[in-house]
């Protein structure tokens, strides 16, 4: 099993990941390609989310 305190960062990465595609999204105004595909790369930080869930311990 991974440490911890590795998850933790993971958990903070993947999340600051999400905020800066959101952010990418929400300054894409009228440029449909990038929101397009801005938003595919959220549905991948999703798998993510939950890969990490999978593993944490609770409270992570």
């Amino acid at each position: 099993m991974m440490d911890d305190a590795k998850i933790a960062e993971m958990d903070r990465k993947v999340e600051a990941l999400r905020e800066m595609v959101q952010d990418l999204i929400d300054s894409a105004g009228d440029v449909e390609a990038v929101r397009r595909n801005a938003k595919r790369i959220l549905a991948s930080v999703k798998m993510l989310e939950l890969n990490i869930c999978d593993i944490a311990p609770t409270g992570v």
